[in-house]
């Protein structure tokens, strides 16, 4: 799982990347919410997310690229209260996608993408548990596809837009330094497919996720 990843938040430098209109009204609502109220968390000044802090990620919607503010780690829209944190609620393993109920109902329907520049792990090393960050060479940036969802409070007051993103099995490198999952890496031909899925469609869906892009993982020990 990702523990922990450090994200871009230069809206403008993902806005072109990525051809997406910035959602500016979502992000000032935001800055305005996270005053008032704890379920609203940005990053501190690394840039380095946790589960339950709120992300960039890009969306699709009347044929156009949203890049709109989403919380790391997916609340279901039908959640009476937060689900316990000993739930990995933040990586969705490509192999329950069709069988856990929480991935199911939003897999062919709620679909983005989840810039972020490196992610972090902790793994056994020299007979301790250390921190690394693992990074794509030569790349700026990396996106994992990702599944949301929209939670509201009934009274109307608050809302929760969150997302997970989609896992399986590493590369040999990652293997190697001890790290059994890595985020998709999804093929760059395949953005706007999976931007804008069919929801008849399941095994093509998961198809596209088979698509990633050819890239060696780099790695960098924690201070």
């Amino acid at each position: 799982m990702c523990f922990s990843v450090e994200i871009n938040r230069d809206l403008k430098y993902l806005s072109n990347f990525f051809n997406a209109q910035i959602d500016q009204r979502s992000f000032l609502e935001l800055d305005r919410l996270k005053e008032e109220s704890d379920l609203y968390k940005t990053p501190a000044a690394d840039n380095r997310i946790f589960p339950n802090v709120y992300a960039p990620v890009i969306i699709s919607s009347h044929n156009q690229n949203i890049l709109t503010p989403m919380r790391y780690r997916l609340r279901p829209h039908d959640s009476k209260e937060e689900v316990p944190s000993k739930y990995n609620l933040f990586n969705a393993r490509l192999d329950s996608l069709t069988t856990r109920k929480t991935w199911r109902p939003l897999l062919g329907k709620n679909h983005g993408l989840f810039p972020f520049v490196r992610f972090f792990e902790w793994v056994e090393h020299e007979g301790k548990k250390k921190l690394i960050s693992f990074y794509p060479k030569n790349r700026e940036i990396m996106w994992a596809p990702c599944l949301y969802d929209l939670w509201r409070e009934p009274s109307g007051k608050y809302s929760i837009l969150s997302f997970a993103l989609i896992t399986d099995e590493p590369p040999k490198e990652i293997l190697e330094m001890g790290h059994d999952r890595c985020p998709i890496f999804l093929n760059k031909n395949c953005w706007q497919d999976w931007l804008n899925p069919r929801n008849n469609e399941i095994k093509q869906n998961l198809d596209l996720l088979k698509n990633q892009e050819n890239v060696f993982y780099d790695y960098q020990w924690a201070k």
